[in-house]
């Protein structure tokens, strides 16, 4: 399979079956944020969404791959408090992003984390 298919199977399965104790991932989220940023310009298009869960799956998804890339070690944590204090510093620097914020913040916040990808190559 194509990274491609890959990927677009994944985006469509984002919302399928989520974790019961943790409603906010769900095996689509986690397999997004192992493909790593070659997904990210896709999950930004799914933080703008309709539906409010397909929004907290695309984020989660997306704060993974940036988590990962700053120490995150899935079933450990960040390796030190220094690089999960980079992520949250980060994540606020471009205007986070929060799956139920109105509209207009979230394309706000979307629309820096494009440039973000950009400058950083990740486009």
């Amino acid at each position: 399979m194509s990274a491609d298919a890959r990927l677009a199977e994944l985006l469509a399965a984002l919302d399928n079956a989520p974790d019961e104790l943790h409603g906010d991932i769900t095996p689509a989220v986690l397999a997004l944020a192992d493909l790593g940023w070659v997904a990210a310009p896709a999950l930004l298009d799914h933080m703008l969404a309709a539906s409010a869960d397909t929004r907290l799956h695309a984020q989660r998804a997306f704060e993974g791959i940036l988590m990962h890339d700053c120490g995150f070690v899935r079933g450990r944590g960040f390796v030190n408090r220094d690089d999960e204090n980079r992520f949250r510093e980060l994540w606020a620097t471009q205007g986070g992003y929060a799956h139920d914020a109105s509209q207009a913040r979230r394309n706000l916040a979307v629309e820096a984390w494009r440039g973000w990808l950009k400058e950083h190559g990740h486009d």
